[in-house]
């Protein structure tokens, strides 16, 4: 275990039972800082880009000005920070700045207001401007735009946000309400890279709590992660999935044979997960190394590559009091993939007019969701189905819940994650 990234592994069983024929195993890595990287984040360099068109006006660019306010509150003074705003025009309110002076930049931020019609893609291009100015590899940088409706020019949009990639900038995509276009802003978020993301915010004084999830995974401990995971002959990876922060089957292109391989650009202070579906052959009683996996990254402070592994072993017995046992952390996970899975699915047999099988699908996933104890995600799936059951369409609400709330994992933090 390394001093700067804790990085552990897990199968849902330590005990398989003895069978003929192939079985099922799911092996779970969780990579977070360790105690000596808690506190060394790289400085941030991000740009709020937001849009305060006569929809923003009220209770939202209240709650949206507290949330911009707090932000600033957390920053050090080696961040770095810029404010964008756009109706149907664009303005830059806070130019890229360190934030040493945070009453002024507040000051700047109350003065908000919202008015006139959205055009976003001359907004996205100033935020690029603005982050431009102090972009470097030692530092994490970010383009945070935040809407509630559409936005004229969405293909000139997207060409921004291809520029956005093309410098390495993540953009991180917030929608609030639910008059926006979600596929479009997934598409922008997607289209600049594996940190891209697309949030749902429902409601207006739920723009604060948003805001706290984007920052924390803004903080940055380490730099290009590469996970590696070894096979022992005759065991075979079926599917690979991102669990943390987001759920994302990311199989296409990791599966290399016995080898399993991806990376990410960034380690936040909210950790990253991983869950391998693996099939075990047939083996006879005793105890097997199935797999080594290992990680590799960058700190810093440390200038040469850091590295931490671990083996992965389990026991094939006839003991069937111990192939009972799982492991309840593993199998919540393999739960929230298999809930989100049903999810996905539902809506792609929605695009094809499959409804028994959608309406099948949602009731499933919540009775899943609802065992778990997301109460909210669960409610949803099942207010959807019932909605197809009566020959309605599926809901805006209900869709960009399914496609961007259903997708967030618990965060490796969390006090009350399952063990």
């Amino acid at each position: 275990m390394s001093d700067f990234v804790h990085f552990t592994g897990l199968f849902s069983k330590n005990y398989l039972p003895h069978l003929p024929q192939p079985q099922v195993l799911y092996a779970y890595f969780e990579t977070r800082p360790g105690e000596r990287q808690e506190q060394a984040r790289l400085p941030l360099n991000f740009s709020l880009v937001l849009d305060r068109s006569g929809s923003m006006s009220g209770q939202k660019m209240k709650q949206l000005r507290e949330a911009v306010k707090t932000m600033i509150s957390r920053l050090e003074p080696t961040d770095f920070i810029s404010v964008v705003t756009f109706n149907v025009h664009t303005d830059v309110i806070i130019s890229a700045t360190n934030v040493r002076d945070k009453e002024k930049l507040e000051s700047r931020v109350n003065r908000l207001e919202a008015g006139g019609g959205t055009s976003m893609a001359p907004a996205l291009r100033a935020g690029l401007a603005e982050i431009a100015k102090h972009l470097s590899p030692e530092v994490a940088s970010r383009l945070i735009v935040l809407t509630d409706g559409q936005t004229t020019g969405e293909d000139d949009c997207r060409h921004e946000a291809d520029k956005i990639a093309a410098a390495g900038v993540p953009l991180i995509a917030l929608g609030l309400g639910t008059d926006w276009n979600e596929d479009f802003l997934l598409d922008v978020a997607e289209r600049t890279g594996k940190l891209g993301d697309a949030l749902l915010i429902k409601k207006p004084e739920d723009v604060g709590l948003i805001f706290e999830e984007v920052f924390s995974q803004m903080q940055v401990v380490a730099q290009n992660l590469a996970f590696r995971l070894l096979l022992v002959q005759g065991v075979e990876a079926r599917r690979v999935w991102q669990v943390t922060p987001l759920i994302k089957d990311i199989t296409f292109g990791a599966v290399k044979g016995r080898t399993v391989e991806f990376g990410l650009p960034e380690l936040a202070e909210s950790g990253a997960a991983y869950l391998v579906e693996l099939l075990i052959p047939p083996r006879n009683p005793g105890r097997y190394r199935f797999a080594q996996a290992q990680v590799s990254y960058h700190v810093a402070s440390r200038g040469a590559a850091q590295e931490a592994r671990t083996d992965l072993t389990a026991e094939v017995t006839t003991d069937p009091n111990l192939t009972r046992q799982v492991n309840g952390r593993v199998m919540n996970i393999v739960e929230k993939v298999t809930a989100f899975k049903l999810q996905t699915q539902a809506l792609d047999d929605v695009a094809r007019q499959d409804i028994a099988n959608a309406t099948r699908k949602l009731r499933t996933a919540h009775t899943i969701l609802l065992d778990q104890g997301e109460t909210e995600l669960a409610r949803n799936a099942l207010a959807e189905a019932e909605r197809l059951e009566r020959g309605e369409s599926l809901s805006s609400e209900g869709r960009k819940t399914i496609k961007l709330s259903s997708s967030k994992t618990v965060r490796l933090s969390d006090p009350n994650a399952p063990k």
